[in-house]
């Protein structure tokens, strides 16, 4: 064990890395997400919690907008899917999540092309969510500029919930759930339909969803089983505005959007199995996992226009770690494989025409890593190296001339990591980590080639390098953690748009540096404080030009206040962004906005009934703001604006 301890911290001194062409818990940081469980790791990493009684989030955005450095966006437009950056990582997305791992109950959402979509997670049944911001190419491989662990209630307190929620735009919302709790197991199956007009013209959706989650406890194994079946017919694309339009009406749609019917149409599908094993060699952790995705999209050109797209997702990941005297370590290994069977077709006005495109693109891969620790009372030495495979393929059964294309291409990389921990006070330490993370563009980047068909193969992997130093101190009723964190980034990838289709170029080089704040504060048993703080810039040089990153802004704070007493509920929140540019250029700036919530509930006891009344008031005071922007956009066509002011009341009973 010493000479791959000693093997493992030469490897990081030589700073070996390679991209070949061909609510915090601050004593003890005990994460649950697959590969990071050591004892208090030497990363920066937040954790949110949710009480099964308290205030629910809305969506998505709402379940994870308290952690520094976290940028999301788009929560109201449901053909684009929620844009997610971490510390700038992700930020280039022209929809959906890119360069961030995604990972619901131990089962990873994000493909092996660094593809996440969160459409699908059953966000009202979350109970926590650790978000890990340190480089983490070391313990998860490809697009690691972040991670983002999701876990779910495996029970509840009551059998069955009944809920109904009715809002402003139209918005309609039912759901039922089923919980069952035994000795040995326990299984909780939630059922629900979503439905919207939208704040804007051509922005409705529908969707249906079902989670299944049953676990079982062994002798000395646990065994855990997810089933997720997302159902969503359609969910139609406002597009982007230039100012002009915005200023004109905030609430119409593009007029190409509708003429072209854009939207899309999903049905996914997955299903994954944990297991967790006691035996003489160590604690093994082990996944095993199954996703289909059958995607229709209709965008708003002609050339290319209606896509349709079947993406099977596949992998399982084995892991062994245990403690020796001070030692504390975690071997294992990953095997992933991702196929997009993409075909593209001329859109007349909505409807399906001419196909131009018909290629079968294949991402495969395996990587093996090794984490250890040597940990004293008042001080931790953390270390790590993984290696990665990757294997590209594109076989283009129509290419040039109508005739076959076979394309393929191998990329392999060394992640090293080194951290350390020392104990400050007696409840406070010191951290600092030091890692590496690269992240190869998507199957969907790569094919969005402005050069004609098959991949473009002028678009690089990003490589970056960056170190954390922090401080974090969890005492009484308050807790808070305090991170300085430099990444230096090569080849960074940016998304630009020509009449209405995304492609994507290499920027050059980026640096990202700045401090991260958050913490939480209880002064009495019925109110509770939390609140986030981000400062940092986003630089980058290109062909001797010097910008900002678009898409993230510099600074943003969150404030938040939760009231309890009894059955009754009050939530208020204060959210502040600083202004951030739309494009590469650095000459659209789109202001800064605050934006506040708020959130009531209260339960009441009729017999042997419980009937639990909410009033949630989005956007307290109106503020015009943009639920996202589209960067580089063609046309200037910049701006989604956000709704104004709206209301969402629910009712639900428990038995």
């Amino acid at each position: 064990m010493k000479k791959t301890f000693s093997f493992v911290l030469f490897f990081i001194q030589i700073n070996v890395f390679a991209i070949q062409s061909d609510t915090l818990n601050l004593d003890e940081v005990v994460l649950k997400s697959a590969l990071i469980n050591q004892t208090n790791p030497a990363l920066s990493v937040s954790e949110i919690s949710y009480d099964e009684y308290q205030i629910r989030p809305v969506n998505f955005q709402d379940a994870i907008d308290f952690s520094a450095g976290l940028w999301i966006t788009n929560s109201e437009n449901q053909a684009q899917d929620n844009r997610m950056a971490i510390r700038g990582f992700g930020a280039r997305s022209a929809f959906g999540i890119r360069g961030l791992k995604i990972i619901l109950d131990g089962i990873p959402l994000t493909t092996p092309d660094g593809q996440s979509q969160v459409d699908n997670i059953p966000f009202e049944l979350i109970e926590n969510v650790e978000i890990m911001k340190s480089l983490s190419s070391t313990r998860h491989g490809n697009a690691s500029g972040g991670l983002v662990s999701i876990n779910t209630y495996s029970n509840l307190s009551d059998d069955y919930i009944i809920e109904a929620g009715y809002g402003s735009y139209g918005y309609k919302n039912i759901r039922g759930i089923y919980s069952k709790e035994s000795e040995k197991s326990s299984t909780i199956l939630n059922i629900s339909q979503a439905e919207s007009d939208g704040y804007r013209d051509h922005s409705s959706y529908l969707n249906k969803s079902l989670f299944f989650k049953h676990a079982r406890k062994f002798q000395n194994m646990n065994l855990k089983f997810n089933l997720l079946y997302f159902d969503s017919p359609y969910a139609f694309d406002p597009g982007g505005l230039n100012i002009e339009s915005v200023e004109e009406n905030r609430s119409q749609a593009r007029d190409r959007n509708v003429l072209y019917n854009s939207q899309e149409s999903i049905k996914q599908i997955q299903t994954g199995v944990v297991l967790e094993w006691d035996t003489k060699l160590g604690q093994i952790n082990s996944n095993l996992y199954y996703s289909n995705r059958d995607f229709v999209g209709l965008l708003p050109f002609t050339n290319g226009g209606y896509v349709e797209l079947n993406r099977d997702f596949s992998g399982v990941e084995l892991s062994i770690k245990d403690k020796s005297q001070n030692f504390e370590w975690i071997v294992g290994t990953s095997i992933q494989g991702q196929k997009d069977d993409r075909k593209r077709f001329e859109n007349n006005d909505g409807e399906k025409g001419v196909k131009v495109m018909d290629q079968i693109e294949s991402f495969r891969s395996y990587g093996a890593f090794i984490l250890g620790s040597y940990n004293k009372p008042k001080y931790s030495i953390q270390a790590g190296l993984r290696y990665d495979g990757h294997e590209i393929s594109l076989d283009d059964n129509i290419g040039i001339d109508q005739q076959y294309i076979d394309y393929s291409k191998s990329l392999n990389a060394l992640s090293p990591n080194l951290g350390l921990i020392f104990k400050a006070t007696k409840n406070g330490e010191i951290y600092i980590n030091y890692g590496h993370a690269y992240e190869t563009p998507s199957l969907s980047e790569l094919s969005s080639n402005p050069f004609g068909s098959g991949f473009n193969e002028e678009l690089s992997p990003m490589i970056s390098k960056g170190a954390d130093l922090g401080f974090r101190k969890s005492h009484k009723n308050i807790s808070y953690n305090l991170t300085a964190f430099y990444i230096d980034t090569e080849d960074e990838i940016v998304s630009y748009e020509i009449w209405g289709m995304n492609y994507y170029r290499n920027l050059g080089t980026s640096k990202r540096y700045g401090i991260e704040l958050e913490g939480s504060y209880r002064p009495s048993k019925l109110n509770t404080f939390n609140a986030s703080y981000t400062q940092a810039n986003y630089e980058f040089t290109n062909q001797l030009i010097n910008g900002q990153l678009p898409g993230v802004p510099k600074s943003n704070f969150s404030v938040e206040w939760i009231y309890n007493k009894d059955s009754f509920y009050a939530k208020f929140d204060l959210k502040y962004a600083h202004s951030l540019f739309a494009d590469d250029m650095n000459q659209v700036k789109v202001p800064s906005f605050f934006l506040s919530n708020l959130a009531l509930k209260n339960s009441y006891r009729i017999k042997d009934l419980e009937i639990t009344a909410g009033l949630q008031i989005r956007n307290l005071f109106d503020e015009k703001y943009f639920d996202n922007i589209r960067l580089n956009a063609f046309g200037n066509r910049f701006y989604e604006p956000a709704s104004l002011r709206s209301y969402l009341f629910s009712l639900s009973t428990n038995f």
